[in-house]
């Protein structure tokens, strides 16, 4: 038990050390602030020339833009997670299982189930299969094409007409400022 007590308080550190490093943090989230503006600003709009302007725009935006296509990918997994009932219990199944068996457990400490006693390696055995059963009785599989499907559906239009951006003047003082502002 105090294997899983001290994973959970290495994690707890390693987050209060991120929240800590106010600057770091402070400067990442006026970088993603300055994205987003440029994200759903309707100036930045146009429709593309041609093929190949429209394949540029696609490949600039999809690098420039990864992080908040990333926030949409997650939040139309979560959307899709919390809608379904089967599938919010296979995943919690799932998480019970494995927390169970290497967190709160001692991972190298044997575990009895039905009269046989399981190490880590008979662990990972029974697991592996158990998930894929769980896995494929709750329809993970099918949610998470239609998620990738849908998720697709709302970046490819935006970052095919969205004209490329590049950091601006005003952009760069914004962010001076946020540097200036953890010195003084």
């Amino acid at each position: 038990m105090s294997s899983g007590a001290g994973r959970l308080s290495s994690i707890v550190a390693r987050a209060r050390g991120f929240l800590g490093n106010t600057e770091e943090t402070r400067m990442a989230l006026g970088k993603l602030a300055i994205l987003a503006r440029a994200f759903v600003s309707p100036t930045q709009f146009s429709k593309p020339a041609d093929q190949a302007e429209c394949l540029r725009r696609v490949r600039s935006n999809l690098s420039h833009f990864r992080y908040l296509y990333g926030i949409i990918y997650v939040f139309v997994l979560g959307w899709t997670i919390l809608s379904s009932p089967l599938l919010l219990i296979g995943l919690l199944v799932l998480a019970a299982a494995w927390m169970y068996c290497f967190v709160l457990t001692n991972q190298d400490e044997a575990l009895a189930i039905g009269g046989f006693e399981l190490r880590r390696r008979e662990k990972l055995l029974v697991l592996v299969p158990f998930s894929i059963l769980v896995v494929t009785l709750s329809g993970m599989i099918n949610s998470l094409v239609y998620v990738v499907i849908l998720s697709t559906l709302i970046a490819l239009p935006h970052a095919s007409f969205h004209e490329p951006h590049e950091l601006d003047a005003l952009d760069q003082l914004e962010l001076e400022g946020l540097k200036s502002g953890m010195v003084g």
